[in-house]
C-alpha cells in the first residue's frame, strides 16, 4: 500500500460515498476546523491505484513542537479485513511521525450491533464484534469516550416511502403530526439574516439541559464551511390560516353530529353509542375553541422553532435546534421532522440522524428525555464502537490523552 495526501476534491469523491461516511469525514468539516493550531490532512491507501481506505487527519499541535492527531469518525475503511487495516494504519502511523505526531485517536463511524427503537439488540442483526479485535490487533487501544457522542437515534430509509417510516412512528407522533397538518403547520427556509433569532433559541436550550451554548462565530463558520449541504429550517403557521382550519374542524364535527341525531331518531344507533359521542364531540369542540381563542392572540406569522441540518453523503443529521418556550405545548418539532425526512427520502438519503440520545443502558442518562422523545419516530438505537488510542510516543500520551478536550472540546468546537 502506498499512503498519498489527497485534494479536497479527491478525498470527498471517495469519503461522500463511503458507507462509514459523516459530516465529519468531509472537506467542509475540515475547513471548519482549520485555524489556529489545527491543521487538516486528507490521505488515501492505494493498492494498484485504487483507494482501499482514506481519512481526513487533524493535527494540533500541543508541545514543544510535537502533534496530536485525530481522525473524527474515521477511518474510511472495511474494517473486516484485518490485514488491509492493520497495513493502513501502518501507514498512517508513518505519516504522522513525519508530521511529527506523537498520539492517534480515532473514534469509526460503525455501530456495535442492530438495535431496535426500544434499544432492544434485533436477533439475527448486524453484530460487528470483530472491529475492537482488528483495532486491537492494529495496536489500538480502547479508551473511554469523552468526545464524541456514542448513542444516537437514526431512521434507516433505504428502500422506503415516507409511508413506510410514518408506519414506525409512535401513536402520539402519527396523531400530533395529522393534527398539526389540519391546524396548518409549515416548515420553510429560514432567513440566515435573522441568525439573532436562532442564537436565542439555541441559547435557551443550553441553558434548558444545562450545557454550553455554541457562539455565533460556530454558526456562521459552520455555514460558510458547508454552504449548500448545510439547511435552516423553522415551522411556523399563519394566525388567518390556522384559525380558518380550527373553524372548518368544528363545522365537520357539527355536520357529523347532524348526521348522528337523524340516526339516532331512526333507531340506527344504540342511546349508549350515541352520548358517548355527543361527549366526545363536545370535549372535542370544546378543545378547539380553546386553541381558536389561543392562535387569535398569536402574532399573523409565528416562527416556532429553528432548526439546522447537516445534509452530506449517505444522511440528513438533525445537529441542532430548537422550539420556542412558548409554543413547545404545540409539538411543531414533530412536524419539522417529518417534513424533513420526506426531504430526505426524495433526495435519497439513506439515513436520517436525529443525533445524540445518550447511553440508554445508563440509568443516569442526563439525556434519557431527548431518547424517550426520538424513539417516537421509530428509528434504531446506534451503539458506536467509540473511542481507539494509537501510541506513537509513549512518552507524551499522557500529555496527549490530558489535552484531547481542549483539542476538541468547547473552547474550539464552539470557536
Amino acid at each position: 500500500m502506498e499512503l498519498r495526501e489527497l485534494t479536497k476534491k479527491e478525498f470527498d469523491a471517495y469519503a461522500l460515498n463511503h458507507p462509514l461516511g459523516s459530516f465529519q469525514q468531509t472537506s467542509s468539516w475540515g475547513r471548519f476546523m482549520e485555524g489556529d493550531k489545527f491543521h487538516a490532512y486528507y490521505v488515501g491507501g492505494f493498492i494498484k491505484e485504487k483507494i482501499a481506505g482514506a481519512s481526513l487527519l487533524f493535527s494540533y499541535e500541543r508541545k514543544k513542537g510535537k502533534r496530536i492527531f485525530y481522525a473524527p469518525r474515521g477511518f474510511l475503511i472495511d474494517y473486516k479485513n484485518e490485514e488491509l487495516l492493520k497495513e493502513f494504519t501502518e501507514e498512517v502511523k508513518r505519516f504522522i511521525v513525519e508530521k511529527h505526531g506523537v498520539f492517534l485517536k480515532i473514534d469509526p463511524y460503525i455501530l456495535v450491533r442492530d438495535r431496535d427503537s426500544e434499544g432492544n439488540i434485533i436477533d439475527g442483526g448486524v453484530y460487528n464484534d470483530f472491529v475492537e479485535v482488528n483495532l486491537t490487533n492494529a495496536n489500538f487501544i480502547k479508551v473511554s469516550d469523552k468526545i464524541q457522542p456514542k448513542w444516537l437515534s437514526r431512521i434507516n430509509l433505504k428502500d422506503k416511502t415516507i409511508d413506510d417510516v410514518f408506519k414506525n412512528f409512535s401513536p402520539k407522533a402519527r396523531q400530533t403530526v395529522r393534527r398539526n397538518e389540519r391546524l396548518g403547520f409549515k416548515i420553510r427556509d429560514f432567513d440566515f439574516k435573522n441568525i439573532d433569532k436562532f442564537i436565542d433559541i439555541i441559547n435557551e436550550e443550553s441553558k434548558k439541559y444545562h450545557i454550553i451554548s455554541p457562539t455565533k462565530t460556530f454558526f456562521l463558520d459552520l455555514k460558510q464551511a458547508f454552504d449548500g449541504n448545510i439547511k435552516f429550517m423553522e415551522v411556523y403557521f399563519n394566525k388567518d390560516e390556522v384559525i380558518n382550519n380550527i373553524k372548518k374542524m368544528i363545522f365537520d364535527i357539527n355536520e357529523q353530529r347532524e348526521i348522528r341525531i337523524n340516526n339516532y331518531h331512526s333507531s340506527k344507533m344504540t342511546e349508549e353509542y350515541f352520548v358517548n359521542k355527543e361527549l366526545e364531540d363536545e370535549d372535542e369542540i370544546k378543545r378547539l375553541e380553546s386553541l381558536k381563542e389561543y392562535f387569535s392572540k398569536c402574532s399573523d406569522d409565528v416562527s416556532m422553532g429553528i432548526f439546522m441540518f447537516i445534509t452530506t453523503g449517505n444522511e440528513v443529521v438533525a445537529l441542532n435546534g430548537g422550539i420556542v418556550d412558548e409554543y413547545n405545548k404545540l409539538d411543531a418539532s414533530y412536524t419539522l421532522h417529518y417534513e424533513m425526512i420526506k426531504y430526505a427520502i426524495d433526495n435519497g438519503y439513506k439515513y436520517y440522524n436525529l443525533y445524540e440520545i445518550g447511553d440508554i443502558t445508563d440509568s443516569n442518562n442526563k439525556l434519557k428525555n431527548s431518547y424517550n422523545y426520538k424513539k417516537n419516530f421509530g428509528g434504531e438505537v446506534v451503539e458506536l464502537v467509540g473511542e481507539y488510542d494509537l501510541v506513537i510516543n509513549p512518552k507524551y500520551t499522557d500529555m496527549a490523552r490530558k489535552y484531547f478536550p481542549e483539542y476538541l472540546g468547547v473552547k474550539t468546537i464552539f470557536k
